[in-house]
């Protein structure tokens, strides 16, 4: 038996970053001083003792094996494309890209099972408005201008815009969401949104990074964060369809058949009015005020953060992740499944993972199942139907 092992110094970065664990207790840990951990880190492979990767794998929780698989294509965090609070700190970013190299192998291994939806959003000029990318997005997702999007999530899904929902093991994170372009080419698009009990704050997030998505691939210039906004209103609402439904009299009650019908916050139509000159800026204001000054009956939380309406339907959760294990492989997603497939990213992470999913109704995966026996022996492509 060897007594040193080959680890790879990106593994562990990815680890520590994830767990976003300091590096000075950690190098007391195994033995090493700052330097000598950074140096590790820096590292394309290091001959670690043996005992000093249990240690490692134990102090990080992750297996052993991870630190032995050879990573896949690194995400350079500055590609990270957030909705995020301007507090948000560098071991948050880190994290997050670490997060989303975990997302991505998991989702090229998956692809070596079954094929996910082609990528279909539009490639758009640099002089593009955000509402005209708005509206080549809707098309480009065969989504009609003059009606709703019943599920953002499964639109995106749809057009092959894989959807991540997880916590992150940050109850304190600063962001939202987050979306990056993924893969040598920087082919896949990536959405990665935190579970939040908001359906319209779920819905918008996910517009939102549809729109750094479209509009600032490859580079990010002026105010990426309002062009996102704007392109989030306007994919969620047409401005023509704002225009013809906009109530006579704008009160926080006249706006409400317009939340619920399209499923968008108070807060984002009245900036959305403001945008196409429908409402005076005394007026955006004083809608404001009212929202920060109302409050919930039963739990006394205004409606600046809590709009009403909040719990009349589920947020909304992906699936493809799963469709493709469940189609591809014949198996039920679990934490276990997607950890092996993965290279040994650890079990709690892919819980996380798993817990975002929306589960298949026992009907859908009934049918799957017939489709299966019934088909010739064929590649596993995906037929992303909503489920």
């Amino acid at each position: 038996m060897a007594d040193t092992i080959t680890v790879y110094g990106h593994r562990v970065r990815q680890a520590r970053t994830i767990r976003q664990s300091p590096i000075k207790p950690l190098a007391q840990t195994l033995g090493l001083t700052p330097s000598s951990w950074t140096a590790l880190e820096r590292s394309t492979t290091t001959q670690l003792p043996r005992l000093q990767l249990r240690v490692l794998a134990t102090a990080l929780r992750f297996p052993a094996e991870f630190f032995q698989s050879a990573p896949g294509l690194p995400i350079h965090r500055g590609s990270l494309l957030l909705r995020a609070k301007k507090t948000i700190k560098a071991a948050e970013v880190e994290a997050l890209t670490a997060f989303a190299e975990m997302a991505y192998e998991l989702l090229a291994a998956l692809g070596k099972h079954a094929t996910q939806p082609p990528v279909r959003l539009p490639r758009v000029r640099p002089d593009t408005t955000p509402e005209e990318a708005a509206r080549l997005t809707r098309a480009a997702l065969d989504l009609p201008e003059d009606e709703p999007i019943a599920h953002v999530i499964h639109a995106a899904e749809r057009g092959g815009i894989p959807v991540v929902v997880a916590e992150v093991g940050m109850p304190d994170a600063k962001h939202d969401a987050f979306s990056v372009w993924v893969g040598e080419f920087q082919e896949q698009p990536l959405v990665v949104t935190r579970p939040v009990n908001s359906w319209e704050r779920t819905r918008w997030s996910v517009a939102h990074e549809l729109g750094h998505l479209v509009l600032h691939r490859g580079v990010v210039e002026g105010d990426a964060e309002d062009e996102a906004n704007r392109f989030a209103n306007e994919f969620l609402l047409p401005s023509r369809m704002l225009a013809l439904e906009w109530p006579e009299v704008v009160t926080l009650s006249t706006l409400m058949p317009l939340k619920q019908r399209w499923q968008i916050s108070l807060a984002a139509l009245i900036m959305h009015g403001s945008a196409n000159g429908l409402l005076e800026r005394r007026r955006v204001e004083g809608l404001f005020k009212q929202l920060s000054a109302r409050r919930d009956p039963n739990t006394g939380v205004t409606w600046k953060v809590q709009e009403p309406g909040w719990a009349e339907w589920q947020p909304e959760r992906p699936r493809l992740l799963a469709v493709m294990a469940e189609r591809g492989m014949e198996q039920v997603p679990s934490a276990s499944l997607f950890t092996s497939l993965s290279g040994g990213w650890a079990e709690d992470l892919m819980e996380q993972v798993v817990a975002g999913q929306r589960p298949a109704p026992a009907v859908v995966r009934a049918l799957a199942r017939q489709a299966r026996a019934d088909a010739a022996p064929a590649d596993n492509v995906v037929a992303f139907r909503r489920a």
